[in-house]
């Protein structure tokens, strides 16, 4: 027997497919579950403010490898000459890795500066103290007199610059005691009368071959000998002189490739047409020669008569617009000139700051403002290229712009001894023989640098 209960059959029936809806669309976005611990009205609010970093802790040294931490004492020392000198307070091996920083780049001003220069150098051995002395030939003076004359470590030099006394054989003695360091030299500056008076120790070691060279003078140029053999490797001249001794030039540096010059604009005839003779020999008797700079002082602006109008190009052309012009003489006497490879600038960067353009280390000086103008700085020959390009082009915005940068840079030297460097081919004005450092006995004056 079958029993069917209506009531449950009536409860249990589906309702038909066409009245079924649609099953909601499942969002892809992930939600979150509410929670009792967060209010689901209002989203949580998230702060902006960046966290700053914790301090390093002296432990983080004790961590790094030994190689890091030199590297990094190394660039330190490299961006601040000051920190280079805290750096060799700490320690004997924090003064170790830091020289290499401080040699670089090194300018001798006075006597007084060339004995702590030499003593990284050398080495100073202490006798035994069981060692007993029975003959003169073992005396103390003369068991450390040997061991002196050993490297204490190889600290390269790449750029060196005297402005010492010439009278002092003791100076050049002591200099002929680091020239195993000089193997790594590059840049070499110093007047005439120094090179005359170091040339023996500087033949001696075979392994020093600057590469530039500048001869300054300190109001006077004086002939050098161009022949030395280690000035075969020489490339980049800054000249003061175009004589020499025994019948040398200029051309008789083999390796020679740029050249600069600097003279007064205000010039005779005569002197101007001996300067531009001078520069005609060097060019003829040099093959190799790429480029010959030079650089005319004190020409000034002016305003020239008529000027043509505006171009398109964005330069400053009209009438009453200031523009460089030479002397008539000197553009009487350039316009007879057709090589390409005299340039001439009618304005001259210093030597000092050349020397500095040279080295290319901005802690040369000590004056962080003034190294960081100057680091980054274009040399000479780069403003003779820049000079040439806007003068075809007829740019005299360019133009001005390059001669307010130099009278900038110029402006900016604040040192008296730095201010005596001259590279002028001729004597300069109220010069006075022995009254100058390079030509006295006594050692430079001790001033307020």
């Amino acid at each position: 027997m079958f029993s069917i209960d209506l009531f449950t059959l009536d409860h249990l029936e589906t309702p038909p497919t066409s009245e079924r809806g649609a099953p909601p669309r499942r969002s892809l976005t992930w939600q979150p579950s509410p929670s009792p611990l967060r209010h689901v009205s209002s989203p949580p609010q998230h702060s902006h403010t960046p966290l700053s970093p914790p301090p390093p802790s002296p432990a983080i040294w004790s961590r790094l490898p030994i190689e890091l931490v030199t590297q990094i004492l190394l660039y330190a020392a490299f961006a601040s000459r000051a920190d280079s000198h805290a750096f060799c307070l700490v320690s004997s091996a924090v003064r170790r890795a830091v020289l290499p920083a401080l040699y670089h780049n090194v300018l001798l001003r006075y006597a007084g500066q060339v004995g702590p220069f030499v003593s990284p150098f050398t080495a100073k051995s202490r006798p035994s103290p069981y060692q007993y002395y029975y003959s003169p030939s073992a005396s103390p003076r003369n068991h450390n007199t040997g061991d002196n004359a050993k490297l204490l470590a190889h600290i390269p030099i790449h750029a060196l610059a005297l402005a010492l006394p010439t009278k002092r054989p003791s100076l050049e003695a002591a200099l002929a005691r680091i020239a195993p360091a000089l193997a790594s030299l590059e840049h070499l500056a110093l007047t005439a009368p120094l090179l005359s008076a170091h040339a023996h120790w500087l033949r001696a070691a075979p392994h020093i071959r600057p590469r530039t060279l500048m001869l300054y003078h300190l109001g006077r140029p004086v002939p050098v000998h161009f022949g030395e053999p280690f000035l075969q490797d020489v490339t980049h001249l800054y000249t003061s002189t175009l004589t020499g001794f025994r019948g040398t030039s200029p051309a008789s540096l083999p390796a020679l490739t740029h050249l600069a010059l600097i003279t007064r604009a205000t010039q005779p005839q005569a002197v101007i047409d001996e300067v531009l003779a001078g520069a005609r020999r060097v060019l003829a008797t040099c093959p190799n020669l790429a480029i010959l700079v030079l650089a005319l002082d004190h020409v000034g602006l002016t305003v020239p008569s008529s000027t043509s109008g505006g171009n398109g190009n964005g330069t400053l052309q009209g009438p009453g617009a200031p523009a460089i012009i030479l002397p008539p003489p000197w553009c009487a006497a350039l316009a007879r000139q057709r090589d390409p490879r005299l340039h001439v600038l009618p304005f001259a960067l210093h030597p000092r700051l050349m020397w500095r353009g040279i080295v290319g280390d901005s802690a040369g000086s000590g004056d962080q403002d003034e190294d960081a103008a100057v680091g980054g700085a274009r040399d000479v020959f780069a403003y003779a290229q820049a000079w040439r390009e806007a003068q075809a082009c007829g740019a005299t915005t360019v133009m001005l712009r390059l001669a307010a940068e130099v009278a900038a840079r110029n402006d900016a030297l604040d040192s008296w001894k730095e201010d005596e460097w001259d590279l002028d081919l001729m004597t300069a004005p109220g010069y006075i023989h022995g009254r100058n450092a390079d030509e006295g006995e006594t050692d430079t004056p001790a001033v307020q640098w």
